[in-house]
């Protein structure tokens, strides 16, 4: 292989120098992609744990409940990343991978609820979601959040799990709560076994 301009052989180095340049590339590439992958499940995940809400309220009819499932059946069904430092997404367990990556330092997602740690914000998606406050949090992780933020969950099955997240994460000083059946303000007694909740956000 020769040189457009000068007509000089390519030596071994440059040859190595443009192939270390390639692989990065291709790196980006896959990981561009792989993050694409990431928020499309997010996104359907969230719209599948929104849909169940609403038929439980009985808001919608319960029509076409797979419809947003088919990105499980198509050939880039995000499950394929497994072994990857991005958390797989497990259809039966709501586990969190202890190899989260900094892009999303947290994500573990089903069908049915969603676990997000983004910053200092952990949000919680579908009642299933709570089962995530049981699982092994890095200290890091723990110490970190600030903000915890409940959609699509019974306030009745928040308030059990309260003692607990305040156990877990330390910090949360903030609560969001939204879609949670929070309708009256006799509910707000039992934040009262909370300690150093400075905000609340409805």
């Amino acid at each position: 292989q020769l040189r457009q301009l000068d007509m000089k052989r390519v030596t071994e180095e440059e040859r190595r120098i443009a192939s270390v340049v390639a692989k990065k590339e291709e790196e980006k590439k896959r990981e561009s992609h792989k993050q694409s992958l990431l928020k499309e499940k997010k996104r359907l995940t969230i719209n599948n744990v929104a849909r169940k809400w609403d038929l439980q309220q009985n808001r919608i009819p319960n029509i076409a409940p797979n419809q947003d499932r088919k990105v499980s059946d198509s050939p880039q069904d995000p499950s394929q990343l497994h072994g990857s430092t991005v958390s797989a997404f497990p259809e039966e367990t709501g586990s969190l991978d202890s190899g989260l990556n900094n892009t999303l330092q947290g994500l573990s997602v089903t069908d049915t609820h969603l676990v997000e740690v983004d910053g200092d914000t952990l949000s919680l998606y579908g009642s299933g979601a709570l089962e995530s406050l049981d699982r092994n949090w890095s200290v890091q992780t723990a110490g970190m959040v600030t903000t915890v933020s409940f959609t699509f969950i019974e306030f009745d099955e928040i308030v059990q799990v309260l003692p607990k997240l305040k156990i877990k994460f330390p910090n949360s000083l903030h609560l969001k709560f939204k879609e949670t059946n929070l309708v009256m303000l006799q509910q707000f007694n039992a934040l009262a076994q909370l300690r150093r909740v400075d905000q609340l956000t409805i």
